[in-house]
């Protein structure tokens, strides 16, 4: 029973508290979503088109060094990094900021089918974005709790991206930039934020209500809360 217990008092630390989560992981959600489409925009509006593709460029590359230099994963900023680079080599031979935008649409549909995908073939994308926001160890990664929670995780972030893909195109093909700018960053980082706070809360409640881990979790929470009780004056 010992190497359970102590698999369980890791996930319990920070992983399954959903504040500490999300103060942890919604900013930088919020910045990496918004920081790039941002500066874009102040940089297309006060010098042009090519200065707001570099300011974005440099955004990403600038958030990428500096996640870096913290020594944390960064697959997020790293996938993003790279599909700004390719948004700006396609955007500076266009020379149009609405192809330059529009390849957003493309983007989210390859998120979205991509998601889908490694459903089916039964490696959830979610799992590898999840080791960024939960820190858990190999024994829990490899249960059919964390395997099931994070294929529904997978299913609903693909849906969300096929479902951006659509509204944006509609936007792309019916709004001036300014339009698309506003409805990129109102289907952006609010619905994201959204989506990660009910994924942390789904899957702390698969954990909590499995046969692997609930009685386990009842157990550690109780010695948590025993051993906070005598700290306290």
């Amino acid at each position: 029973m010992a190497e359970p217990e102590r698999a369980t008092s890791l996930v319990l630390t920070q992983p399954l508290a959903v504040r500490p989560v999300l103060r942890r992981s919604a900013p930088r959600l919020i910045r990496d979503a918004l920081g790039p489409i941002a500066s874009f925009y102040v940089g297309w509006k006060l010098i042009g088109l090519l200065a707001g593709i570099g300011f974005a460029t440099a955004f990403a590359l600038v958030l990428y060094r500096h996640e870096r230099r913290n020594e944390r994963p960064a697959l997020v900023v790293r996938v993003a990094l790279g599909l700004v680079l390719v948004r700006a080599v396609v955007g500076l031979i266009s020379g149009d900021a609405k192809v330059y935008l529009g390849q957003e649409v493309a983007i989210d549909a390859l998120l979205g089918l991509t998601a889908l995908w490694s459903v089916a073939a039964g490696r959830p994308l979610a799992q590898a974005f999840g080791r960024e926001v939960y820190p858990l160890p190999d024994e829990v990664r490899g249960s059919k709790t964390f395997a099931r929670a994070f294929r529904t995780v997978t299913l609903v972030w693909g849906a969300y991206f096929l479902v951006r893909s659509a509204l944006r195109l509609v936007a792309l093909l019916t709004l001036s930039v300014d339009g698309y700018l506003l409805v990129d960053a109102v289907s952006g980082a609010p619905f994201l934020v959204g989506l990660l706070a009910w994924s942390v809360v789904f899957t702390t409640r698969r954990f909590r209500r499995s046969e692997e881990w609930g009685a386990q979790i009842v157990l550690a929470e109780a010695k948590a809360a025993e051993a906070a009780s005598r700290l306290s004056p």
